[in-house]
């Protein structure tokens, strides 16, 4: 999958709830028909997730950290939103410094910190003003994964470990299923026992052991850092 496809499938959601990105109808419907498999032009893709404020900026520093580019690129994006080695060539000062330079927040930030999307949900929150992202929707925010259960035709149920916060600290659950909608437009072949990401309560992509490894992996990192 193209890292200007990947972008637009974990942006959509959030964008369409009105949360982050460009807001006029007609880029709704743009992204909408690119994800369905209408022909449009890769420039006015990029032209539209670039108005990501978020998602945007952490591309940009992975892809400069690692001498990419281009900030769609396919690791690139996927290093942002679901982890892999990308990650671990970001300083964590040039993390630091788009934090201030782009969020103008001036946070506390763990030196284990990594350009990871669970970082900007659960450490710098949301940047548009449009939603404050606190308790249960931290859960729904981040990239969390599942084990498919069932299907029917308006969605799956998975097996997941819900993020959960107690006594300050933050944790991992024990698995419960949980329903989440499934376009199958975006992703048509999802079956029974496969691994898939979710964001916003949708599924967005079948994840391979690799990606499922990095996910835990990163996501784990920024928990245990939130609790140092």
């Amino acid at each position: 999958m193209s890292g200007l496809k990947l972008a637009a499938l974990y942006g959509f959601y959030p964008h369409q709830l009105g949360f982050c990105g460009p807001q006029k109808k007609s880029e709704k419907k743009v992204l909408l028909e690119y994800l369905s498999g209408k022909r449009i032009s890769e420039q006015k893709i990029k032209k539209i997730l670039g108005a990501f404020r978020g998602a945007f900026s952490y591309y940009k520093l992975i892809a400069k950290s690692n001498r990419i580019e281009d900030p769609f690129d396919g690791m690139v994006v996927k290093a942002y939103w679901i982890g892999n080695q990308l990650l671990e060539k970001v300083p964590i000062d040039s993390l630091k410094e788009m934090i201030i330079k782009e969020f103008a927040k001036r946070k506390k930030i763990h030196p284990v910190s990594k350009a990871h999307h669970s970082f900007h949900v659960l450490v710098i929150g949301s940047v548009t003003g449009r939603i404050v992202l606190e308790g249960k929707l931290l859960d729904v925010c981040r990239i969390s994964w599942g084990k498919v259960k069932e299907r029917d035709k308006n969605g799956i149920i998975i097996e997941y470990q819900p993020l959960q916060k107690k006594n300050k600290r933050y944790f991992l659950g024990e698995p419960i299923d949980k329903f989440v909608f499934w376009d199958k437009n975006f992703i048509p072949k999802i079956k029974i026992g496969d691994w898939i990401s979710i964001h916003w309560n949708h599924a967005i992509q079948i994840l391979n052991k690799k990606d499922l490894t990095n996910l835990k992996k990163y996501t784990k990192i920024t928990i245990d850092s939130l609790n140092d």
